[in-house]
């Protein structure tokens, strides 16, 4: 006998019918599927043979008068159990695939064999990106070809339907009015006309949000935060500009509605901040520029009762003169000494006050200008003075 297939659609129901030989009931055989000469064959009918998650198949055997037929819905190739067997004519598949469906039945005294194949596809919904401008939004489906959709339906949500291809799918819509609107995608397997769907929602807009920014707030030395409010929920970019110069776009985008973005800056020097939106769809202005300034220095006050002396300047050249910044006076009791630099940042401190300061921070001589100081006081009664002022240094 010769391998014979048929294959029958029937209302939209795909039928393989696939007849094997088969020879003496031989169970050690590699692959059961494989004919040999010399067998007989069966007849297998699935119904339907293909189609998507779940699928409930139905097998018949395209034969009268056989008996004792049996089932491996999953046949994976080499000898077949008796356990392996099951008589239910009806399966479900949940995991998609290709899958081999073997038959074992007897017919007039003799074994038969057939093997038939079911395609089972995944119902996976598609991710979508979704974009919008305005009163105009674009849908496109990054992982269309993992999918393996023949096509994609889109309902836009205002009546109308579009067809989208399965390779590289882009769809774009423009609606009439602001009203908020239901998209849903549906990719679609030619086989079964069926496959999963996923549904989005997109409000247009005639008018373009710009976010703005709440708050600007120096966190350490090199960076700042900054508070934004985005109601629009537009994508937007940060740009930042030292006073006086020209914006610069930074690497920051979002668009989260309320966020906190974090951006390295030197918080010693003034800067400002814009947002601008992303989207050069979106007619918009930059939203209102927000700074940043340093805060001054401590401002010296004066100390009542004070009986210490310091000089308002010194040259710690090494010419002798002048060279070591040191108080005058009794000073009885216990007492601080904290120089700043101009931007507030301590640069020297000691609890020897008497010893006072030779213009160097960590072992290097600070660079000429105004520093401020400040001196803490306990006498010996327990009472408590501080003195500010600022000291000049020389070159």
């Amino acid at each position: 006998m010769n391998l014979a297939k048929a294959v029958t659609h029937r209302s939209g129901i795909l039928f393989l019918v696939l007849f094997l030989f088969i020879s003496c009931f031989c169970l050690a055989q590699p692959d059961q599927c494989t004919p040999t000469a010399g067998q007989f064959t069966g007849a297998l009918q699935i119904s339907p043979g293909i189609g998507c998650l779940p699928l409930k198949i139905t097998a018949t055997s395209g034969l009268r008068n056989v008996t004792n037929v049996r089932y491996v819905y999953d046949y994976q190739g080499g000898a077949v159990k008796d356990s392996d067997l099951i008589r239910d004519t009806v399966f479900t598949y949940q995991k998609p695939g290709l899958f081999r469906v073997l038959q074992y039945s007897e017919q007039d005294g003799r074994q038969l064999r057939a093997c038939a194949i079911v395609q089972v596809y995944d119902t996976l919904p598609p991710e979508l990106v979704v974009t919008g401008c305005q009163m105009r939004v674009m849908v496109t489906i990054p992982k269309s070809v993992e999918y393996q959709y023949d096509w994609y339906r889109v309902d836009w949500g205002d009546g109308t339907q579009e067809q989208l291809g399965g390779v590289s799918p882009v769809g774009v819509h423009t609606y009439s009015s602001e009203s908020q609107r239901s998209i849903s995608v549906r990719g679609v397997h030619l086989y079964g006309n069926c496959g999963g769907t996923t549904r989005v929602s997109f409000r247009p807009d005639t008018k373009a949000m710009t976010p703005v920014i709440d708050q600007v707030r120096a966190v350490g030395a090199q960076a700042i935060d900054l508070t934004i409010s985005n109601p629009g929920g537009n994508r937007f970019r940060i740009e930042q500009r030292s006073p006086g110069g020209t914006y610069v776009q930074t690497s920051q985008r979002s668009d989260a509605v309320n966020a906190t973005v974090r951006l390295i800056a030197d918080t010693t020097m003034a800067v400002c901040f814009r947002l601008v939106l992303a989207d050069t769809c979106l007619q918009a202005a930059p939203s209102a520029e927000v700074c940043y300034t340093p805060p001054k220095p401590p401002e010296p006050a004066p100390v009542p009762d004070s009986t210490v002396f310091l000089p308002d300047a010194f040259s710690p050249n090494a010419d002798g003169i002048n060279d070591h910044w040191q108080l005058q006076g009794l000073l009885g009791g216990k007492a601080t000494l904290t120089i700043f630099n101009r931007w507030g940042e301590v640069v020297f401190s000691t609890d020897d006050a008497l010893t006072g300061w030779d213009g160097k921070q960590q072992g290097k001589t600070v660079p000429p200008g105004t520093y401020s100081y400040r001196l803490d006081q306990e006498k010996p009664d327990g009472r408590r003075f501080q003195k500010r002022g600022v000291v000049v240094l020389v070159p």
